[in-house]
């Protein structure tokens, strides 16, 4: 006898997961159990406050993960690994992301539809950002493109923007590129970039759009800080989950189907451990391959680097007393460009988002923690207190590559559910990725020399490798200084890519259903094909809407 039982079992609360058990909860007829390994999101009431999001990482609300140590990348960090927060708090990423509003280039979405994703080109997603999405912003209200109504509050940052951020944009217009919607599907030019941050000041999270709402139906029910370490299956079909339960196993039987939400660091070990995916690797750990599928490769994220640059102007950017009273995360504007690399595409292959205040993404924290030296410091201008905090006025720029084509995958270390998994993204290792990375240095520099961007007095502070004899602007410099300091944006997707079922590549169809395996479905970030050119947590979202609608429609 299961110990609990239920139509729908939702594993995982992060940003895809809240939207699909509170949308099949809308019916009363489906019992919905939504499964969390982390606290709610009540017992952090930081959350809400978008200047707090730096300082979520690292505690219980976040997995803590790092990656193996890379060979061609992170060469400035401590053993060359990596740290990604990864969500375990409901809402996921959500409650603890930049909150940086970004869906992506049409061109993303049509691109997922001719790989065989049917239904999930531009045309086929649009409706869903519009269904999600409460535009409070003031320069897009009156576009069809975007509406009112939605869960997810969406401002321009109201009444906080800073000077230095309308002087980038304005910066963008000087070097010939157009003044863009960055949401509008065209997104390659400089613009504002809004955020999921209400009128009030306040994160706008899934936690609060999906599950606050559906906790007060008698068919939804949340279980928090519970770890599921097993999907059951019998005959090739899913029938429900294992998972630990105040240091005991339980169980819980799903009548209609198991929804896997897990992201994509924990969806594919779910899938692996529960005896879905390559053969051989499950062999190698004792598990019996039910589904032989290539589960957790095609692991893909954005990595960009930091530049920091010093502004006379103090007033025109956020301080760190003025970023914290204010309702602002710093990511107030941006730009998408195109480097040439890519001319047989629409999309912009690079994004470089402009921060108004010294932003440090924590990778540069008290503890040297990941960098590999404190000699690195002075060389990139910084200048901390004990605390580990800027005492210098300026900006952040950041160049990110939108489509690398450095792939990596998520394997497990052991059969132990209870054990991380091996994550491997192999930054860097094509050196497309490192050849768009310089260009976009290159494109940030002209930003900072603007006529725009010299009236606040912005001056590029030295990148510079230490030691080194090589021009600062050079190729050789830049290359070294990339592969030392580029860092990851937090946006792993890809690793159980969706497509048609004899595409060997691809681990679920197009109505998100494991090839191979009945009454099982992945709904998160894992099952895109490829990146957006853009912040992922929007993409995601809207992947839980259509999800939810492609569960009830099934």
């Amino acid at each position: 006898m299961a110990d609990f039982m239920c139509d729908f079992a939702v594993v995982g609360a992060g940003s895809a997961g809240c939207v699909v058990a509170g949308r099949l909860s809308e019916n009363s007829d489906n019992e919905v159990i939504l499964f969390e390994a982390g606290p709610s999101n009540a017992e952090f009431p930081s959350i809400s406050v978008p200047s707090e999001e730096a300082s979520l990482r690292k505690t219980q609300m976040d997995w803590q993960y790092e990656t193996v140590p890379q060979k061609m990348s992170q060469k400035g960090f401590k053993n060359q690994v990596s740290s990604w927060p990864r969500g375990k708090v409901i809402g996921g990423c959500c409650a603890h992301n930049s909150m940086v509003w970004s869906r992506g280039h049409a061109a993303d979405f049509d691109s997922w539809e001719r790989l065989g994703a049917d239904g999930w080109g531009w045309e086929g997603v649009l409706p869903y950002f519009l269904k999600l999405e409460n535009w409070k912003c003031d320069i897009y209200c009156d576009s069809p493109l975007h509406n009112e109504g939605g869960p997810i509050t969406i401002t321009n940052h109201p009444d906080c923007k800073s000077e230095a951020s309308k002087l980038f944009v304005k910066s963008g217009t000087e070097l010939g590129y157009d003044i863009i919607d960055i949401n509008g599907g065209q997104n390659v030019g400089f613009g504002e970039h809004p955020a999921n941050i209400d009128e009030n000041g306040k994160r706008s999270g899934c936690g609060d759009g999906y599950v606050k709402p559906a906790k007060s139906r008698a068919n939804f029910q949340v279980l928090t800080r519970v770890h599921v370490t097993k999907i059951d299956i019998v005959n090739k079909r899913a029938v429900g989950i294992r998972f630990i339960q105040d240091g005991k196993e339980k169980t819980c039987r799903a009548r209609k189907e198991v929804i896997v939400s897990g992201g994509s660091i924990q969806s594919p070990q779910l899938l692996m451990l529960s005896g879905i995916g390559p053969r051989a690797h499950l062999e190698n750990h004792g598990i019996t391959c039910i589904a032989d599928l290539p589960v957790g490769q095609n692991l893909q994220d954005h990595i960009g680097v930091q530049l920091k640059a010093d502004v006379e102007k103090r007033d025109s950017v956020h301080t760190l007393e003025t970023i914290f009273a204010s309702c602002n995360n710093g990511n107030e504007a941006a730009a998408f460009v195109k480097t040439g690399h890519e001319p047989e595409t629409s999309w912009p292959d690079i994004h470089i988002g402009a921060v108004s205040n010294f932003y440090t993404f924590g990778i540069d924290e008290p503890d040297g923690f990941p960098l590999n030296s404190k000699k690195f410091y002075p060389n990139m201008g910084y200048d901390m207190d004990r605390e580990g905090r800027y005492r210098r006025a300026g900006m952040t720029f950041i160049p990110i590559v939108l489509h690398p084509r450095s792939f990596g995958e998520i394997t497990l270390a052991s059969r132990d559910p209870m054990q991380p998994p091996l994550i491997d993204p192999r930054y860097l290792e094509d050196p497309f990725d490192v050849k768009v990375l310089v260009e976009g240095i290159r494109i940030a520099k002209r930003c900072t020399e603007t006529i725009s961007m010299k009236t606040i007095g912005t001056k590029l502070l030295t990148l510079k490798m230490p030691d080194s004899h090589k021009a600062e602007f050079s190729d050789e410099n830049l290359e070294d200084f990339v592969r030392h300091f580029a860092f990851t944006l937090f946006h792993p997707v890809g690793t159980c890519k969706m497509g048609k079922m004899e595409d060997p590549t691809t681990v679920v169809d197009p109505q998100l259903r494991v090839h191979g395996i009945s009454g099982l479905r992945v709904v998160d970030a894992s099952i895109m094909p490829h990146l957006t050119s853009g912040n992922t947590n929007a993409p995601c979202i809207m992947i839980g809407e259509k999800g939810a609608d492609i569960i009830r429609n099934t």
